[in-house]
């Protein structure tokens, strides 16, 4: 799947998607561009926590229920490692 902008998720043609203030942008170790905001899920169906953490990259999106209160300041590898948790 490519970005609505034709990126392949390594970078070319990134653009700022719907990420809000306050977002945090990563590049993984596969060079792959990710932006990651904190969501407000309380009027979400099926929703596991008030609030999420939304991971988004050119071919994915990825949703967080648990993690840690300083997530802004996690390093580019535990970013990327916490995108895959539940």
């Amino acid at each position: 799947m490519s970005g609505a902008n034709g990126s392949n998720g390594k970078g070319e043609g990134w653009t700022e998607l719907t990420a809000p203030a306050g977002h945090v942008q990563f590049v993984d170790a596969k060079g792959i561009r990710w932006q990651v905001w904190e969501r407000d899920a309380r009027k979400d169906v099926g929703a596991r926590a008030d609030w999420c953490l939304v991971f988004i990259s050119s071919d994915a999106v990825r949703r967080v229920w648990t993690y840690p209160v300083g997530w802004r300041e996690l390093s580019r590898d535990a970013l990327a490692t916490l995108s895959w948790a539940r």
